[in-house]
């Protein structure tokens, strides 16, 4: 079975010590990266493949053994002027690994009839109640990088709390809302994360 890939980035960069090559790819709806660094010593080098979660954090998918690879790449120098060229093969192989790995069959995630109808209060009461709104790619990603991560809480009573306000090992969270917020949650602010990424 082939899984289609589709490019998102690539980079390189060269220093002294070092040259790496960079691509970001989507795989069966999956971000992944394979990034492959060159340093003057194997301990100094790595391959790796990761793929962007659920905690918006980066995952370890597969790694190449640096023995495999470095002993057949240039040392580090002002030579290098693609690494590209020697890195890409590298870069290519994890993430054909990455594609295999994640081909697997999804485990399926139902919804149980209360949680819809949780997701339908919540469009209902944000948009009107015969709203449709469609939410675009780049304002998932928005919602993935900025504020915490989504948690979806059922109550006893029936209610459900869906909140980006908590931190992981908040008791409100930990405790499946059965414990008060410390109020020691918090995010930097969109403002201030654009703010500080001008600077």
């Amino acid at each position: 079975m082939t899984t289609s890939m589709t490019e998102r980035d690539e980079t390189t960069g060269t220093s002294p010590q070092h040259y790496h090559h960079t691509r970001t790819i989507e795989i069966a709806g999956r971000t992944v990266r394979a990034h492959v660094e060159r340093g003057h010593y194997l301990n100094t080098s790595r391959a790796v493949a990761e793929v962007f979660n659920d905690q918006m954090t980066w995952t370890m998918l597969a790694a190449e053994a640096t023995s495999d690879w470095w002993h057949n790449t240039p040392t580090p120098g002002p030579d290098i002027d693609d690494p590209a060229r020697f890195l890409g093969p590298v870069t290519e192989r994890l993430l054909q690994r990455a594609a295999t790995i994640l081909a697997a069959p999804p485990t399926t995630h139902t919804l149980s009839p209360h949680l819809h109808g949780a997701i339908s209060a919540l469009l209902a009461t944000s948009y009107g109640y015969d709203a449709e709104h469609c939410i675009e790619p780049d304002d998932i990603t928005w919602a993935y990088t900025h504020g915490g991560a989504l948690h979806i809480i059922e109550h006893p009573d029936g209610s459900v709390t869906f909140t980006k306000h908590h931190r992981e090992d908040c008791p409100f969270i930990t405790s499946r809302g059965t414990q008060e917020c410390d109020e020691d949650c918090y995010f930097t602010h969109p403002a201030d994360v654009e703010r500080e990424a001008r600077r």
